[in-house]
């Protein structure tokens, strides 16, 4: 028997990066991820889906501005002082989780995000997909990986569409900010870091900092790995 629309449910939790970025951050500002409402339609092939798409809303509300100007990458930003404290608390985080690249003739924006995933499915991916938010002259730079093997954060990454022009990117705390979908219905939730994963997680913690060709040394990362890292 075919199984037209498949239920089962793999298990997946997310965690919060420690030391984010080496800030103090309430963790409480990050919205969890969690599934859009797709059981309004009572289409079979939509509700499908349903575990397999996640959102997270944005944690500020704010207009950034890039591009290239006298040949040089820059970026503003403009915050919403109805929902965001003006203060240099705030300006710190927006200008730690904000990393702009000039290369190959293409410039690229990251708002960085906290979220990892963990897992005991190896054959468990995501991929990062736009999130439905506001953008002029932008495009989304999509990413995936299987978390088993990797428990790394993933951002929002953006990238202009005409190098001439500058884009903008208009973040809002009501708003996807970044928007998943795995390639299996996941039973995803929330967890606190237990001493396997922060173990693991320092095997590999900014390992791209130091080393190039990562595929050669992750054979040391995955003999380390705890056979189960979600109890």
């Amino acid at each position: 028997m075919v199984e037209l629309f498949k239920t089962k449910k793999t298990n997946c939790n997310y965690i919060f990066f420690p030391n984010f970025c080496g800030l103090t951050i309430p963790k409480s500002i990050f919205n969890n991820l969690e599934k859009p409402d797709l059981n309004k339609f009572g289409c079979p092939s939509i509700s499908s889906v349903k575990n397999k798409i996640y959102n997270a809303n944005s944690f500020v509300s704010v207009e950034i501005e890039f591009g290239l100007k006298d040949n040089e990458p820059y970026y503003n930003y403009v915050l919403d002082e109805k929902t965001m404290q003006i203060n240099n608390d705030v300006h710190t985080l927006i200008k730690s989780l904000i990393v702009l690249q000039y290369e190959n003739n293409a410039i690229n924006l990251q708002l960085l995000a906290p979220y990892a995933f963990v897992t005991d499915d190896k054959e468990l991916e995501f991929t990062t997909v736009m999130p439905n938010m506001k953008t002029e002259n932008c495009n989304y730079i999509h990413g995936g990986f299987k978390p088993y093997y990797w428990v790394r954060s993933f951002n929002s990454s953006w990238t202009l569409k005409d190098i001439n022009k500058p884009g903008k990117l208009y973040f809002d705390i009501n708003n996807p900010f970044i928007s998943v979908v795995f390639n299996k219905s996941v039973d995803l939730k929330y967890m606190e870091i237990t001493k396997d994963i922060n173990n693991y997680l320092n095997e590999s913690f900014r390992i791209n900092s130091f080393r190039k060709n990562l595929n050669n040394i992750y054979s040391n990362v995955l003999s380390r790995r705890p056979r189960r890292l979600l109890k």
